[in-house]
Formats: C-alpha cells, structure tokens, sequence
C-alpha cells in the first residue's frame, strides 16, 4: 500500500476544502482558522486560554493573539479569573454567536458538497476509518479531552468507550 499517495489525498482534501471556505467566507470578519475557538467557546463559556490551547492543539500565545483579534473584532469577551488573576476567562459575544452560526451554515454547505454521491453506509464506514487513525495518532492526553468533549455532547467525537 502506498501510504504516501493516501496522507497526500488528506492534504488535498484540507486544502481544497480551505480553500473554498476562504472563497465563500472572504467578506465575513471570522476567518476559518478562528472558527473552532468560537464554537469550542459557545458551547464553553468561560473557558480559559490554556483549555482552548489544549483542545485546539495549539500554543498559549497562539490562542491569545486569536483571543485578542477577535475581542477587537467584538466577537468575544475576556475576564481575569477571581481565582487566579494570571488566568483568562473567555466568553462569546451576541456578535460573536453569530458568527459562529453563519460559519456552521457555510460549513454544513460544503460537507454536503463533500459527502455527494456518498451512501449512508460509505459515510458511516469513512467515520470509522477517520476515528480510528485520530485514534492511531492520539496521544493519551489527546484521548482523554477527546473523551471530554464527547462528554459534552460533540457528536462522533473517536474515544474508548
């Protein structure tokens, strides 16, 4: 099996997906990469940097320059934490909602260009594969906020049961 052919065809995918988004999405004020902090913080007000850090896979510092973008764009709120005044809380915007509920549509419409000509079967079969190489590549702590977010309801989310 040609393994390379395979990890170049999820590449290509992304890419002509993000591409795509780009193209429909190049008039809103959200740009795709800042999406999944806003979802991950509609459906978890309050969280900290560090736990969208953790969940987006990506620094502290990355999370905060996003964080700022998008409290300059109105789209969400910053706290300081009673607790621990180093700690940043994060909270959604009404503005910010929105956004997130015009980039689910827009999200939705290309999954459907996507899956086209797909059976449920096919679809069904893809997620398993799909789950089962995030699980390949998980580490134990990627298992366990997995685990977390499947927890909270996020549909389809690869853990052990």
């Amino acid at each position: 099996m040609d393994f390379q052919s395979l990890g170049k065809r999820f590449m290509l995918l992304h890419l002509l997906r993000r591409r795509m988004i780009h193209d429909i999405n190049s008039e809103k004020e959200i740009v795709p990469g800042q999406y999944p902090l806003l979802n991950y913080l509609s459906k978890n007000p309050g969280a900290s940097q560090q736990d969208l850090a953790n969940m987006l896979f990506v620094s502290p510092a990355s999370v905060a320059q996003s964080a700022k973008r998008l409290q300059n764009a109105g789209m969400l709120e910053k706290t300081i934490d009673p607790v621990n005044l180093r700690k940043n809380r994060l909270c959604v915007t009404p503005a910010g909602q929105e956004a997130v509920e015009a980039f689910q549509a827009l999200s939705d419409q290309i999954d459907r260009r996507t899956f086209l000509g797909f059976s449920e079967l096919e679809q069904a079969m893809l997620l398993d594969f799909l789950n089962r190489m995030i699980l390949n590549l998980s580490s134990e702590d990627d298992l366990a906020m997995l685990q977390s977010l499947k927890s909270q309801g996020e549909a389809n989310t690869p853990c052990h049961n």
